[in-house]
């Protein structure tokens, strides 16, 4: 006769082990069948516990000790009684480090659960290794008197937790479960699901034994065992991959060599009933025939995977998680104690760690109601996930980027409908993409790489935007809150190696103020490769080094040791001044510039100085190539002379005659071009500079004069 589920302990047992190989009849009134190497530990039957108007509690909050301890025991007062002095087990505390502390193991009652009364918020197991039964806190709670709220995402285990899941579906010929998990203890059950609670017939399971991994499945009549080659290290993450097809099972660890094994019999199908259990089972104590072990887990689950579809560990209704006993949050708590010192370069997100970072918008709302920008160029590594993600909390508008099916869609909703964008062909994955999308009031824009541009219209008749959240890269913290037309269900696997919105770019070192589980890609310019205070620029596979002022290279490896008289631009290259007496010639009611350069490309900016960046109505000179064409300013009067072609005159509108301006001077290029002059150009002179004179007589030395500078080489030079 088995003893019923809720009949079932799932305790915190001592270091004893049993092997038994032999085939007969066992004390425990079953059968054995199996001939397996078991591992459990010494179990004994419920002992006598109830006297008669006597009810007796251990608790089992002290600190452990390996002798056994004299507790003193008051029962109720009752003219008869007298105090008692008990010998008992000190059973071992378990440690559960997160929100609620450290978590003892339930104490201990000296009555079975017919007796036993239990919180609202919890139930009574029977505990037949130490005799008596425990009240263990439902899902989603905790604390002495289970009381408190535990918002669970990533479920911890303490040897005496489990959690349910429904049993596994369409499983009976074949079936294929990936978890991620961190064991903190030797011996432990992290998966079943079969015919019954007691591994009687049909099932399957998955259990660390002596650090070993053993997958075990009966299709009815015949155990296989699969037993890892390699052992997992305690503390660590580890994957494992279980395969069933009929009779033949396979086990694979990490990245390690999979091992296979037979089923014995003929059967090859498996009756699954029972829920599927991770972390333990409240009948572990029956299961060690079937599983090998009678402990549960410790540790922590990561991700479940069952045939494709990842499992939403978290309780339901938000996630899948019907039940569960005793279990915390592993990520609680987890930074309270450490300092964390890392540079993000280049940032990779996966969908396992529910990955995301977070930025806020550069400049107030109200720049962005009606027009908008993103350029982006990312990697996928998965065919679905959110790349960008911002809403308002006080109405129906949000705009995401988000990959579906491989396709890339652009959704916004300016609060009265949701316009949907989505590129024509789907990305590979694995390789770099370049992603531009616009709005401007109810219109959209999308295109990727070089496909067909593809233009939408969000429905109704409002035509701003307003997010007053963070911009969301790569998920979001709730994935239950997001706006219901988003399509924002799942975060992004792949990384993202830039990000510019209306021409400012994001930088992730800077401008991402908060994250979670964001790490850095395998790219070169995570290595730094550029020396001497150099920047590393990534171009898709591929970097350059943006070099400071006196080296030059690859690499900046080089030191620039000769004076350079006549500086070369590439394009995004700058000189950059600061002196008074330099800038005080390119402000006021008159400006008079002489410079001598040459070009090998159309457009390029020779000369600016104006607010950065640019504001409506703001003052500014520029000097450039603008497909050959020249601008120059005198007052609100400008004359411009290019060789011996003649003077072109012209006049600014209004009757503002001053440039009032602050800031250095830019000559060859400057930082963000576009984002500073308002998009009048788009990068720096390709070319070189011989001489620049400002006021007719105030000669510039450009290389000594200039405060900081990049890319700057001798002209000529490779």
């Amino acid at each position: 006769l088995y003893p019923s589920p809720e009949e079932s302990g799932s305790g915190r047992y001592g270091p004893h082990y049993m092997t038994d190989t032999e085939r007969g009849e066992d004390g425990d009134g079953f059968e054995d069948d199996l001939d397996l190497d078991i591992s459990f530990e010494e179990v004994k039957p419920l002992p006598a516990i109830k006297e008669r108007n006597k009810n007796f509690l251990v608790e089992s909050k002290m600190a452990p000790r390996s002798n056994p301890v004299t507790i003193s025991r008051l029962v109720p007062p009752t003219p008869a009684s007298l105090p008692m002095t008990t010998v008992v087990p000190q059973p071992t505390p378990v440690e559960r480090k997160g929100k609620t502390g450290v978590a003892l193991m339930p104490r201990l009652f000296d009555m079975s659960c017919d007796e036993t009364l239990c919180s609202a918020d919890s139930f009574c197991v029977n505990d037949y290794t130490w005799g008596g039964s425990r009240c263990h806190c439902n899902l989603g709670k905790g604390g002495e008197s289970c009381s408190e709220d535990i918002v669970i995402q990533y479920p911890q285990f303490f040897g005496h937790s489990y959690v349910t899941f429904e049993p596994l579906k369409n499983s009976y010929q074949a079936f294929q479960i990936t978890l991620e998990f961190r064991a903190e203890a030797e011996d432990g059950l992290l998966l079943y699901c079969g015919e019954n609670e007691h591994g009687r017939g049909d099932f399957m399971a998955l259990a660390i034994i002596r650090r070993s991994l053993q997958f075990r499945f009966n299709c009815g009549t015949g155990v296989a065992i699969i037993t890892s080659e390699t052992k997992i290290k305690l503390g660590a993450w580890h994957t494992v991959t279980l395969y069933r097809d009929g009779l033949n099972g396979l086990l694979q660890l990490n990245n390690g060599t999979p091992v296979t094994g037979q089923s014995q019999g003929q059967y090859s199908k498996i009756t699954f009933r029972t829920p599927l259990y991770v972390g333990g089972a409240p009948s572990v104590y029956w299961l060690v025939r079937a599983t090998g072990t009678n402990r549960g887990f410790q540790g922590c689950v990561q991700s479940l995977t069952v045939n494709g579809k990842r499992m939403d560990l978290r309780p339901w209704p938000l996630g899948k998680a019907l039940s569960g006993a005793d279990v915390g949050e592993c990520s609680s708590g987890i930074c309270d104690e450490a300092s964390c010192i890392f540079t993000l370069t280049i940032p990779q997100f996966r969908e396992s760690l529910r990955s995301y970072a977070a930025t806020p918008w550069p400049l107030e709302p109200r720049h962005y109601l009606s027009f908008m920008e993103f350029e982006m160029t990312f990697r996928p590594d998965s065919e679905d996930g959110v790349l960008l993600y911002s809403y308002d909390t006080g109405s129906k508008d949000f705009l995401s980027i988000t990959m579906a099916g491989g396709h890339v869609e652009f959704r916004f909703d300016c609060g009265s409908g949701t316009g949907v964008l989505r590129s024509e062909e789907p990305l590979s994955l694995g390789h770099w993409h370049d992603l531009h999308v616009s709005r401007t009031a109810r219109n959209g824009i999308l295109q990727v790489d070089k496909q067909k541009v593809v233009e939408g219209m969000a429905e109704g008749g409002f035509t701003q935007i307003k997010c007053n959240s963070d911009i969301f890269i790569g998920g979001v913290p709730s994935y239950d809150h997001v706006k219901k037309n988003s399509g924002v269900f799942k975060p992004f696997s792949g990384s993202i190696q830039k990000i510019i919105l209306n021409d400012r770019t994001i930088h992730v070192k800077h401008d991402f103020t908060w994250g979670v589980n964001v790490e850095n890609a395998a790219h070169p310019c995570v290595g730094s490769p550029c020396a001497h205070g150099g920047s590393c620029r990534p171009r898709k596979e591929g970097y350059e080094c943006d070099c400071p002022l006196g080296f030059e290279g690859l690499h900046c490896q080089k030191a620039i040791t000769e004076a350079i008289e006549i500086p070369q631009f590439i394009g995004r290259s700058y000189l950059t001044y600061d002196n008074p007496a330099i800038l005080k010639r390119v402000s006021g009611s008159r400006s008079n510039a002489f410079m001598r350069f040459k070009t090998t490309a159309k457009d390029g900016l020779l000369m600016w100085r104006g607010d950065s960046p640019m504001r409506p109505n703001s003052d500014f000179i520029s000097l450039g190539l603008r497909d050959g064409a020249l601008v120059f300013r005198d007052g609100q009067s400008g004359k411009i002379t290019v060789d011996d072609y003649g003077a072109r005159t012209g006049k600014s509108p209004g009757m503002m005659r001053q440039l009032n301006i602050n800031g250095a001077l830019y000559v060859g290029g400057m930082k963000e071009i576009a984002l500073h002059t308002n998009r009048q150009y788009m990068r720096g002179l390709v070319g070189c500079i011989s001489h620049f004179t400002l006021s007719t007589d105030y000669h510039i030395a450009l290389v000594e004069d200039a405060v900081d500078g990049k890319n700057i080489n001798t002209c000529g030079a490779k």
